[in-house]
């Protein structure tokens, strides 16, 4: 008779480490257990308020026990604490990756204003409930933050988008993109919060018109 397979250790979640109230996981299973948990948290954010969703429901979305939840999180805040660690860390590592694309890669202009705008909206749509739940969670310490994250990616995003141009006021052209970046995401954060239309944030459409807007500013 063969002995059984012992379990898979597991890598740690990266972007949990060191997060207080958060128990690794060592085990592959387990592993998949909390990725399951932090989905469930991201779906029923999308259209719920995170005072209005309990540790219950969490776990009877993911098939779990309360007592698995507990195993992982020591709080309700600490779960959320997570969701908030993993969409900043999946939204810095997208516009990251992204920007060394562009920077590698041979890219137009527009092209590349629109794989940066339609990085952001896709960023943005898969943790928006997490991200709204943040914006208007009082006295926060995350929105902030996030908020530093943007500045950083707009600054970084400058020279490579003045490089794609080719602009030759260099000053002009790096205070507009700024200003069209402004514009821009400040239209998905209202889509976001409001999605008042005619554009959704899960539409695709919504990154052709955004790159149209940019481009039309950066060359007005």
């Amino acid at each position: 008779m063969t002995k059984p397979k012992p379990p898979t250790p597991l890598k740690p979640l990266k972007a949990l480490e060191g997060q207080p109230g958060f128990v690794p996981p060592r085990y592959s299973r387990a592993g998949r257990t909390t990725q399951a948990l932090l989905r469930a948290g991201r779906e029923l954010l999308c259209d719920r308020s995170f005072d209005s969703v309990t540790i219950q429901e969490l776990c009877a979305a993911t098939g779990v026990t309360t007592g698995a939840f507990y195993g992982r999180f020591d709080s309700k805040q600490a779960f959320f604490r997570a969701l908030q660690a993993v969409a900043e860390d999946d939204s810095h590592r997208t516009m990251r990756e992204r920007l060394h694309a562009l920077n590698d890669g041979d890219w137009t202009l527009p092209a590349g204003i629109h794989a940066l705008l339609a990085d952001l909206r896709r960023v943005t749509l898969r943790h928006q409930g997490v991200l709204r739940a943040t914006l208007l969670e009082p006295r926060g310490t995350a929105w902030p933050r996030l908020k530093a994250g943007r500045y950083e990616f707009v600054e970084d995003a400058v020279p490579v988008l003045g490089r794609l141009h080719g602009g030759a006021d260099r000053a002009l052209l790096a205070s507009r993109i700024r200003i069209a970046f402004q514009f821009a995401i400040s239209s998905i954060i209202n889509a976001m919060l409001n999605n008042p239309g005619p554009l959704r944030l899960a539409s695709p459409a919504f990154d052709d018109e955004l790159t149209r807007a940019f481009c039309a500013y950066l060359d007005a």
